[in-house]
C-alpha cells in the first residue's frame, strides 16, 4: 500500500528564494509537505535550518549546483531557513503537498 505521507500529492509548487547573509525564512511552515527540494544556483554554500534561524556552518549544506531535500525519511513540515556568505545567492525550491 502506498505510504499515505505522499500519495497522492495534489500540488507542487516551484518557486525561488534569494538568500541572504543573514538567516531567512525560504519557506513556511506547510502541515501537508511531502517533499521540499533546495537547488543551489549560487556560487557558494548554502546553509539549511528547520526550524531556527540558520548559521553558517551549521544544518544542512547544499553546495552550488548541489541538491537539499526533505522526504519521508526526514520529513520536516515546520519553517525552513537558509543563510551564506555573502547574500543574494538563488535557491530554487520545489514543494510537493498532500
Amino acid at each position: 500500500m502506498p505510504d499515505p505521507r505522499i500519495f497522492p500529492i495534489v500540488s507542487i509548487e516551484n518557486t525561488f528564494a534569494t538568500v541572504n547573509a543573514v538567516s531567512t525564512l525560504v519557506r513556511a511552515e506547510n502541515k501537508r509537505r511531502v517533499f521540499c527540494q533546495f537547488v543551489n544556483t549560487g556560487d557558494e554554500v548554502c546553509y539549511l535550518a528547520e526550524g531556527n534561524a540558520a548559521v553558517i556552518g551549521s544544518g544542512d549544506a547544499v553546495y552550488p549546483s548541489g541538491v537539499g531535500r526533505i522526504e519521508t525519511d526526514n520529513m520536516f513540515d515546520g519553517e525552513i531557513y537558509a543563510i551564506c556568505e555573502s547574500g543574494g545567492l538563488n535557491l530554487s525550491i520545489s514543494e510537493g503537498s498532500n
